[in-house]
C-alpha cells in the first residue's frame, strides 16, 4: 500500500507532478471553498449544500460534484495511519482555505503532514506553482515543512474562522508565526480589509467592461486572493446585473 500521498490544489499541478521524480499517489482538491456557502452540521450536509451551489453557479450537475470532488475528499479520509502526506498548496487565500479544509479531514489521523511551498521570485509570488518548472517542483519537495501540532491547530482555526466569517478569530490568528503559513498575516489582512467586489466595480465604472482586462488587473493587483477566472467572472456578472 502506498504510504506517500500528494494532495494538490487542482488537476494541472497533479498532471505536472506526474512528469517529475515526485513519488506517491495523487489526490486532487477540486473545490473552491473560498466561495460560500460553507456551514453545515455534518459532512453529508456539507457535500449537499456545496453540490447545489456548484450546480447553480457553475452549471455542473450534483452527480458530477460527487464523482469528481467528493470522491477525492473521501480518498483523503481513507489515507492509512503512518503515511506521509504532502500538501501542494500556494499561499493565497483560495489555496489556504482549501488546504485548511483538507487538514480538517486529516487531523485525527496518525500521519505526518508536510507543506510544500512554491519556489518563486517576489514579483511572481502569488502566481505560485503556475510558474514552476519540473525542477522547481522537485526542489520544493526537498524543502518541505513538517506540520507540528500547533500548525495543525492553526489550520483548523483558520478553516473555522473562514467558514464562520469570524473577523475576531482571524485577527487573533494573524499574529501567529508559522513556517507552514509564511504569508498568514498578509492573507488575513487582505481578507479583512480589501473589498475585491468594489475593486471590480470600480474598474467596470471607470476603466473597462472587458472581462479579460479586468481579470488580468485583478490577478496582478489582488493576487493575494488567488481567485481564478471563474470566481472573478461570477463577481463581474453580478455587478453587471445590478448596473
Amino acid at each position: 500500500m502506498n504510504t506517500i500521498f500528494n494532495i494538490t490544489n487542482g488537476d494541472y499541478l497533479a498532471d505536472q507532478l506526474k512528469e517529475t521524480s515526485v513519488e506517491g499517489e495523487m489526490i486532487i482538491c477540486r473545490e473552491a471553498l473560498v466561495t460560500v456557502p460553507l456551514f453545515a452540521e455534518n459532512l453529508e450536509d456539507f457535500w449537499k449544500i456545496r453540490s447545489e451551489f456548484i450546480a447553480k453557479d457553475y452549471k455542473a450537475s450534483p452527480k458530477s460534484y460527487y464523482n469528481k470532488v467528493v470522491s477525492e475528499f473521501e480518498k483523503m479520509m481513507r489515507i492509512p495511519d503512518h503515511s506521509e502526506v504532502n500538501l501542494w498548496f500556494e499561499d493565497d487565500l483560495f489555496c489556504l482555505v482549501n488546504m485548511c479544509f483538507c487538514i480538517s479531514l486529516l487531523q485525527n489521523k496518525n500521519i505526518k503532514i508536510y507543506r510544500i511551498l512554491p519556489k518563486t521570485e517576489k514579483e511572481d509570488h502569488w502566481k505560485g506553482f503556475s510558474v514552476s518548472k519540473n525542477s522547481d517542483l522537485e526542489e520544493s519537495l526537498q524543502s518541505r515543512v513538517l506540520f507540528q501540532e500547533k500548525d495543525i491547530e492553526l489550520a483548523i482555526d483558520f478553516w473555522k474562522a473562514y467558514r464562520n466569517n469570524d473577523a475576531e478569530l482571524f485577527k487573533k490568528l494573524s499574529d501567529n508565526q508559522s513556517d507552514c503559513f509564511p504569508f498568514l498575516k498578509e492573507v488575513i489582512n487582505a481578507y479583512l480589509n480589501i473589498n475585491y467586489e468594489a475593486f471590480i466595480k470600480n474598474l467596470i465604472e471607470k476603466e473597462t467592461t472587458d472581462f479579460t482586462i479586468i481579470f488580468e488587473k485583478f490577478r496582478n493587483e489582488l493576487g493575494v486572493f488567488g481567485f481564478g477566472d471563474l470566481q472573478v467572472k461570477a463577481i463581474y456578472d453580478k455587478i453587471l446585473a445590478r448596473e
